[in-house]
């Protein structure tokens, strides 16, 4: 019985794994990753403050291109204040990864007087729910986050008390794959068959927005369990 049993989990595992690299050699992981950033909420007045979400360690992929992003949207806003979401050891405030976060958009041009700190909350709901103490919950605010993290944001953060929440999308920017391959001389692209972008590039980049899309439709139930959505 335990036998069948384990064949029965290792053959699902299997038929599993093969559906998701099947599916990776397709646009689907693509669009359902940046289906949430599509989702946001139109916001009526500009954001008085910005809320960049912390993403784990500074410097990573999610933490400088969050920060590229509001330090893009603080240039937009020149009133808004910036708040950095990310938890922090107060007693060594400098060498945490949310000072280091508060040092890229001073890099990036953002005056330090416009940036406050939040760093106590260790997940979205702990960081909706010290903001919503923070700031005035009818004041525009603007979220900062991944798009797989968007929808989750605006509806924790709506949950606490905010009337006026919408979303900027931290979206990486794809190279034009045509500059990939040559061109003859009538300007038509060769494409070289061992060059297979697909397979070099979109393959493993799909497989992990796959991961990533799983994980936050897993936390969106988890949060609707819970109650803070």
């Amino acid at each position: 019985m335990l036998g069948k049993f384990v064949r029965l989990i290792l053959l699902s595992s299997g038929v599993f794994f093969l559906l998701l690299v099947t599916l990776s050699l397709t646009d689907y992981p693509y669009y359902a990753y940046h289906w949430t950033g599509n989702k946001t909420v139109s916001q009526k007045n500009n954001p008085e403050y910005i809320v960049l979400m912390g993403a784990g360690g500074m410097p990573s992929y999610d933490a400088i291109i969050r920060c590229y992003y509001a330090a893009e949207s603080a240039k937009k806003n020149p009133k808004s204040k910036i708040i950095v979401t990310l938890p922090a050891d107060s007693s060594d405030f400098r060498h945490s990864a949310h000072y280091r976060m508060i040092q890229e958009l001073i890099l990036r041009g953002v005056d330090s007087t416009r940036i406050l700190s939040e760093y106590k909350g260790t997940n979205t709901y702990s960081q909706a729910v010290a903001i919503a103490n923070m700031v005035p919950t009818m004041a525009p605010i603007q979220i900062v986050t991944s798009p797989v993290h968007q929808y989750r944001s605006i509806k924790t953060f709506e949950k606490q008390g905010f009337t006026n929440v919408s979303g900027l999308a931290a979206t990486e920017s794809a190279i034009d794959e045509s500059l990939f391959f040559n061109k003859d001389e009538s300007g038509k692209i060769e494409k070289d068959p061992a060059s297979n972008l697909g397979l070099r590039y979109n393959l493993w980049s799909y497989l992990q927005y796959e991961i990533a899309v799983m994980r936050e439709w897993l936390a969106i139930a988890w949060y609707r369990i819970k109650g803070y959505m």
